[in-house]
């Protein structure tokens, strides 16, 4: 063992009139292993939810939606068939029209109204591009999913809309779009079609299950007066590809392309600043443990005042005497840092049975699965989170030992002997 590491680890231990120094230690190791714990369990909860937002955005949209620049498509079948040949990455494909409506439910004592996008789709092929079908069940946390794909004059609502209106499956509406119609009075804006709820779809996104609702394609060009599709939604391989493969089809076919990640950039790029956020907040969790280690170290050179004169006398050079306090306070940094990780990292594994220990305990629910939509606190432990967050305790602690070392390294033998 290096002579400044033997002497470092014999003062970190102490003796028993230092027991106050030790104490501040064990403190501060205490401090930086609670900042590194809370910085794991938020950054892999924050991520958590990051993840399965993002799975659940990947399932309910199309990784990727072809259009046609400034028009509808008149054939969607041969379209299909042209991007595939082009993209073989593309697993299935599917139509789609969307038409802005208001929703009408008569009920005994009053009538009640909700704005829905309508989105017409092949039921059939739906299926293998997004996850309708899936969310027509209570299957993966989901709690309200009922019924069956749309038929013709049939409509699936979301369930919070569903709510609202006070419909199920079974139950009458009329949906209320825009078009125009010709009648004996002349043309007026404004018609209905009278539709069968067939289901009850809960996609566990706030938007989809508040303001959406599907039709088939046939009953999509009823309500719309339109002939063609709108676009021509992909599911891909891999969703990751979705830019590469929409480059290949602007370039070659010269259509228009949105990709899932296009479509929600607003979105994920907040969820990317919170996390920003929250690491810079809790990293000052950290400094003030650091500060902590300052202030010990700073006792401890106070206290070994005329150990160190005594050490520079005999010939200890000003280097290993700075060399000293610096390893003494990267031992209580990194001691907590490395009790932070580990701690953090098993408390982040175990976050939802804790969670439910504490609700239990003091009878609140900590994590509402119907509010979340998720019934477990989603949590991802990345190594390369788990990496950042040490170095920057790391860091910190060493910056903490800087000044205190500094300043035993310039203590005077004669001054720190003058009165023994």
């Amino acid at each position: 063992m290096r002579f400044e590491s033997y002497v470092a680890f014999r003062y970190l231990r102490g003796k028993r009139k230092s027991r106050f120094v030790s104490l501040i230690s064990l403190i501060s190791v205490t401090g930086v292993s609670i900042g590194v714990m809370a910085l794991i369990v938020v950054m892999s909860v924050m991520t958590g939810f990051d993840i399965a937002l993002r799975d659940s955005i990947i399932g309910n949209r199309s990784h990727l939606t072809v259009e046609e620049h400034g028009s509808t498509i008149a054939n969607p079948d041969a379209m299909i068939d042209e991007i595939r040949a082009v993209c073989p990455e593309i697993v299935a494909a599917g139509p789609i029209t969307q038409a802005e409506a208001v929703i009408r439910v008569k009920h005994r004592d009053r009538d009640e109204f909700g704005f829905a996008y309508v989105v017409g789709v092949d039921p059939e092929r739906e299926q293998k591009v997004t996850q309708l079908a899936d969310n027509l069940t209570t299957t993966g946390g989901r709690q309200f999913g009922a019924g069956r794909l749309p038929g013709e004059k049939q409509i699936v609502l979301g369930y919070k809309l569903a709510m609202k209106l006070g419909v199920r499956p079974g139950d009458e509406v009329q949906v209320i779009t825009p078009r125009r119609k010709v009648g004996p009075m002349g043309a007026f804006s404004g018609s209905g079609i009278w539709m069968t709820v067939s289901g009850i779809s809960e996609a566990q996104m706030v938007d989809w299950d508040s303001l959406y609702g599907f039709v088939d394609i046939k009953t999509a060009s009823l309500l719309t007066d339109r002939q063609g599709v709108d676009a021509v939604h992909c599911r891909l391989t891999d969703p990751y590809l979705a830019d590469l493969v929409a480059n290949r089809i602007e370039q070659q076919l010269g259509l228009r392309t949105t990709t899932w990640y296009q479509s929600q950039a607003d979105f994920f790029s907040t969820i990317k600043q919170e996390k920003v956020v929250m690491f810079i907040i809790l990293v000052f969790i950290v400094l003030v443990a650091a500060f902590n280690i300052t202030s010990t170290l700073i006792m401890v050179v106070m206290e070994k005042r005329h150990d160190i004169g005594i050490l520079r006398t005999i010939g200890v050079s000003g280097r290993s005497v700075l060399l000293i306090f610096m390893i003494e306070g990267l031992l209580i940094g990194m001691s907590g840092t490395f009790i932070g990780v580990a701690g953090g990292t098993l408390l982040a594994s175990n976050l939802t049975p804790v969670a439910e220990f504490i609700a239990g305990l003091f009878n609140v629910n900590i994590f509402d699965s119907q509010f979340y939509l998720f019934d477990h606190i989603p949590v991802a432990i990345i190594p390369f989170d788990i990496c950042w967050i040490t170095i920057s305790a790391v860091v910190l602690t060493f910056i903490s030992t800087l000044y205190p070392a500094w300043s035993a390294s310039r203590l005077d033998p004669v001054e720190a002997l003058r009165h023994e």
